[in-house]
């Protein structure tokens, strides 16, 4: 069963010298390390790709901040890690859409500002239960693990740049694969976009 231990394991023997940990609480040098940087990777790798395992939906919360050239206003979703689309719900069962959003932040908390109303938004997750990863997720984030641990345990800092190299790879690999099976999305208007052109109705009016 994949655990947050078997995953630095795989890390670990990425490089020679890695060595092997019983478990990320072990009183060693290395079990720390590991442990000082399981999460920042673990949440850098969420953010590099729209992995399914991790795919979501819901609706936006409204809050009555406001942004100049913005209608509306949204919650930032807490356990949000990518944004892979703001839109309404009836481009959700399209496969194709054109972002109308962005993000900004008071310095204390994030924010959607939107176009859109009653918007919804398909994003990542932020999973933590490593039984949920696919087998390109676990290779990507043992890479990036490595990446930042292989200079501290070896003392060779050409191993750093190898191992994020290798990790980079695994991203690229996630996107050709996604792409071969039609899983990322083709940009096109959506409906939101056409109705403000005045082409469709939305909300039951007509854009203007």
């Amino acid at each position: 069963m994949i655990s947050s231990t078997s995953i630095c394991n795989l890390a670990l023997s990425h490089f020679v010298g890695g060595g092997k940990i019983m478990s990320l609480d072990d009183a060693t040098n290395t079990a720390r390390i590991l442990k000082t940087n399981y999460e920042n990777c673990l949440q850098t790798v969420l953010r590099s790709f729209p992995w399914t395992f991790a795919r979501t939906i819901d609706t936006l919360d409204l809050v009555t901040k406001t942004y100049p050239n913005y209608d509306y206003v949204y919650k930032y979703p807490t356990n949000c890690m990518r944004i892979s689309r703001v839109c309404v719900e009836g481009d959700l069962e399209e496969p194709n859409y054109q972002n109308e959003y962005k993000e900004l932040s008071d310095g204390e908390i994030q924010y959607i500002a939107s176009n859109i109303e009653n918007a919804y938004i398909e994003y990542t997750l932020y999973v933590t239960n490593p039984t949920m990863y696919d087998s390109q997720f676990v290779k990507a984030l043992s890479y990036l693990i490595a990446s930042e641990v292989s200079n501290v345990l070896t003392g060779n800092s050409s191993l750093a740049k190898e191992m994020y190299q290798k990790f980079q790879l695994a991203i690229g690999e996630a996107y050709k694969s996604s792409a071969n099976e039609a899983n990322l999305p083709v940009i096109r208007e959506s409906r939101y976009i056409n109705a403000r052109n005045g082409t469709i109705p939305i909300n039951g009016r007509w854009g203007r």
